[in-house]
Protein backbone atom coordinates (compact mmCIF):
# COMPACT_ATOMS: atom_id res chain seq x y z
CA UNK A 1 0.00 0.00 0.00
CA UNK A 2 1.45 3.38 -1.05
CA UNK A 3 0.63 6.26 0.92
CA UNK A 4 0.00 9.61 -0.96
CA UNK A 5 2.86 12.54 -0.20
CA UNK A 6 0.91 15.07 -1.16
CA UNK A 7 -2.95 16.22 -0.52
CA UNK A 8 -5.08 18.42 -2.29
CA UNK A 9 -8.49 19.20 -0.68
CA UNK A 10 -11.21 22.15 -1.07
CA UNK A 11 -11.59 24.39 2.16
CA UNK A 12 -14.47 26.93 1.14
CA UNK A 13 -16.16 28.11 -1.87
CA UNK A 14 -18.12 31.00 -1.71
CA UNK A 15 -18.56 33.91 -4.38
CA UNK A 16 -15.30 35.46 -2.96
CA UNK A 17 -13.38 32.47 -4.70
CA UNK A 18 -12.06 29.30 -4.23
CA UNK A 19 -9.98 27.86 -1.10
CA UNK A 20 -7.70 24.98 -1.28
CA UNK A 21 -5.54 23.74 0.96
CA UNK A 22 -2.20 21.69 -0.43
CA UNK A 23 -0.33 19.45 2.65
CA UNK A 24 2.55 17.38 2.36
CA UNK A 25 5.98 17.13 0.66
CA UNK A 26 5.45 18.80 -2.70
CA UNK A 27 8.65 18.06 -5.81
CA UNK A 28 8.71 16.92 -9.39
CA UNK A 29 6.44 13.81 -8.63
CA UNK A 30 3.69 14.74 -6.57
CA UNK A 31 3.63 17.74 -8.60
CA UNK A 32 3.01 15.70 -11.98
CA UNK A 33 0.16 14.82 -9.47
CA UNK A 34 -1.81 17.89 -8.02
CA UNK A 35 -0.63 20.06 -11.75
CA UNK A 36 -3.70 19.07 -13.72
CA UNK A 37 -6.17 19.44 -10.88
CA UNK A 38 -4.56 22.95 -9.94
CA UNK A 39 -4.63 24.10 -13.52
CA UNK A 40 -8.01 22.89 -14.00
CA UNK A 41 -9.26 25.10 -11.27
CA UNK A 42 -7.68 27.85 -12.36
CA UNK A 43 -10.26 28.02 -15.20
CA UNK A 44 -13.18 27.30 -13.77
CA UNK A 45 -14.05 30.73 -13.61
CA UNK A 46 -13.86 31.67 -9.94
CA UNK A 47 -12.51 35.51 -9.28
CA UNK A 48 -9.71 33.93 -6.44
CA UNK A 49 -7.85 30.73 -5.77
CA UNK A 50 -6.48 30.95 -2.40
CA UNK A 51 -3.80 27.94 -2.30
CA UNK A 52 -3.16 27.22 1.76
CA UNK A 53 0.17 26.37 2.07
CA UNK A 54 0.06 25.98 5.81
CA UNK A 55 0.52 22.22 5.94
CA UNK A 56 3.17 22.12 2.93
CA UNK A 57 6.08 20.20 4.80
CA UNK A 58 8.75 20.12 1.91
CA UNK A 59 8.59 22.30 -2.00
CA UNK A 60 11.53 21.79 -4.47
CA UNK A 61 11.90 23.91 -7.27
CA UNK A 62 9.50 21.74 -9.21
CA UNK A 63 6.95 23.24 -6.72
CA UNK A 64 7.87 26.78 -7.14
CA UNK A 65 7.39 26.30 -10.90
CA UNK A 66 4.13 25.00 -10.80
CA UNK A 67 2.96 27.92 -8.55
CA UNK A 68 4.69 30.08 -11.31
CA UNK A 69 2.99 28.31 -14.48
CA UNK A 70 -0.52 28.32 -12.34
CA UNK A 71 -0.47 32.35 -11.51
CA UNK A 72 0.31 32.34 -15.38
CA UNK A 73 -2.66 30.03 -16.38
CA UNK A 74 -4.80 31.77 -13.55
CA UNK A 75 -4.19 35.44 -15.21
CA UNK A 76 -4.72 34.41 -18.62
CA UNK A 77 -8.03 32.98 -17.15
CA UNK A 78 -8.67 36.24 -15.04
CA UNK A 79 -8.17 34.62 -11.89
CA UNK A 80 -6.23 35.48 -9.30
CA UNK A 81 -3.96 33.46 -7.47
CA UNK A 82 -3.18 33.95 -3.79
CA UNK A 83 -0.86 31.75 -1.44
CA UNK A 84 -1.63 31.63 1.86
CA UNK A 85 0.32 31.13 5.38
CA UNK A 86 3.23 29.82 3.33
CA UNK A 87 6.04 27.95 5.52
CA UNK A 88 8.88 30.05 5.93
CA UNK A 89 11.45 28.03 4.12
CA UNK A 90 9.43 27.83 1.65
CA UNK A 91 8.73 31.39 1.12
CA UNK A 92 12.76 31.46 1.48
CA UNK A 93 13.17 29.33 -1.52
CA UNK A 94 10.40 31.06 -3.64
CA UNK A 95 12.55 34.27 -2.87
CA UNK A 96 16.09 32.96 -3.52
CA UNK A 97 14.21 31.73 -7.21
CA UNK A 98 12.84 35.09 -7.46
CA UNK A 99 9.45 33.40 -7.78
CA UNK A 100 7.91 35.79 -5.00
CA UNK A 101 7.97 38.64 -7.72
CA UNK A 102 5.06 37.40 -9.82
CA UNK A 103 3.57 35.10 -6.70
CA UNK A 104 1.15 37.13 -3.97
CA UNK A 105 1.19 35.72 -0.73
CA UNK A 106 -1.50 36.79 1.74
CA UNK A 107 -2.04 36.69 5.39
CA UNK A 108 -5.11 34.22 6.58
Amino acid sequence: MTTALIDLKTVARDDRGLRMALAGELDCYTAEQVGPRLRELAGSGHRNLVLDLCGLSFCDSAGIDLFVGLHRRCRAEGTRLLLCDVPPLVAKSMRVLAADRDLQFVVS
